[in-house]
């Protein structure tokens, strides 16, 4: 392993910028740790988006968080940016990862006096890697081990109890299945964005678990799913299907994650949910670029179920805003989502 390269000998206070979803959010939690480990007596703090700040909040190599939620907003319109830029100058920071490639990031670090930038404009973004390689190398961290790439997401006693609760009355094993992806904007049905799946496609895929054994089912999900996830639930016999979607709050279902003897579900933040916290996953994988977002771990079993369709990946392309039919996601069968969820799960044989 090539020896890494610490950005400064002995930084007090360190930034580190990643405003994005979920599974960009713990994608990020790699550099942390080893951050963490070349500086120990440094302070680290995270500038996230909102929505993903409760991944981080308990985060042992993490000082302070600042979370945004009106990132498209410009600056000079934003009074939430504008004392983002205040408290982020008092810290007074020595060196700064920024992880996104869009300029308004760099802008507004500058206009909070940082000097000390390392981005993907100092080290371009290999996209033969993994994002995760590919943060930690903006970081002056070069060829990681596997082991390394591992995310981290940690829970309360609360969260755990909660999870607990939530979960009490449904039988084990216990598979679970997440539908959505994300705010839906102008498609509502999720079955019709890139990275859905039709809801007879997951009606099929929960009759088949639940002829084999006691297994129990729960469909997990925001609130904007709750309506999908109790059309497939009425579609599904005996009640063995059963939707929590809108009942936990992030660190609560990534709790209930923790909990499951099984995960199946779209290219989604639960996903690295799923590989940060120990939990067998299979994922449905469409418009994706797989080598660079793939959900990793090096502790629990993780299966990709996708077709290789000509266009695909679209994701980040020209080609994503002309899609109308993802192709990619219809041509996975309920029966192949089985079969590979089958070689995780004996009790589904």
């Amino acid at each position: 392993m090539s020896e890494d390269k610490p950005l400064s000998s002995s930084p007090e206070r360190i930034l580190v910028v990643r405003v994005g979803a979920l599974g960009d959010t713990l994608m990020a939690t790699p550099l942390l740790r080893r951050l963490h480990e070349l500086h120990p007596r440094a302070e680290i703090d995270f500038f996230c988006s909102r929505l993903a700040s409760p991944l981080l909040e308990l985060n042992p190599h993490l000082s302070s968080i600042f979370a945004l939620r009106g990132r498209n907003w410009p600056l000079w319109l934003s009074l939430e940016k504008q004392r983002l830029v205040r408290s982020l100058r008092a810290r007074d920071y020595d060196f700064s990862v920024l992880l996104e490639s869009a300029p308004r990031y760099r802008a507004l670090l500058e206009r909070a006096g940082l000097k000390s930038i390392r981005s993907f404009a100092e080290v371009p973004f290999d996209a033969s890697r993994h994002a995760i390689v590919n943060n930690l190398r903006a970081g002056g961290i070069r060829d990681p081990e596997t082991g390394a790439l591992d995310m981290e997401l940690a829970l309360s006693p609360g969260d755990e109890t909660a999870a607990g609760r939530i979960l009490a009355s449904f039988p084990r094993p216990l598979v679970g299945v997440h539908i959505g992806w994300g705010p839906r904007g102008r498609k509502r049905n999720q079955a019709q964005r890139l990275r859905g799946w039709s809801h007879a496609g997951f009606v099929e895929l929960i009759r088949r678990i639940r002829n084999r054994n006691d297994v129990g089912i729960v469909l997990t999900g925001s609130s904007e799913d709750a309506a999908d996830t109790a059309n497939i639930c009425r579609q599904v016999p005996d009640g063995r299907a059963r939707s929590i979607a809108g009942q936990t709050g992030v660190r609560e279902l990534a709790a209930v994650i923790k909990r499951l003897d099984l995960l199946i579900s779209v290219d989604s933040g639960p996903c690295h949910m799923a590989a940060a916290v120990g939990t067998p996953l299979v994922v449905l994988w469409g418009p994706g670029r797989l080598e660079q977002t793939r959900p990793l771990s090096s502790t629990t079993p993780i299966r990709i179920v996708r077709q290789a369709v000509p266009c695909a990946p679209c994701q980040s392309t020209p080609m994503q805003k002309t899609c109308r039919r993802n192709l990619c996601m219809e041509q996975i069968t309920p029966g192949e989502v089985f079969e590979a969820a089958r070689d995780l799960a004996p009790f589904l044989s």
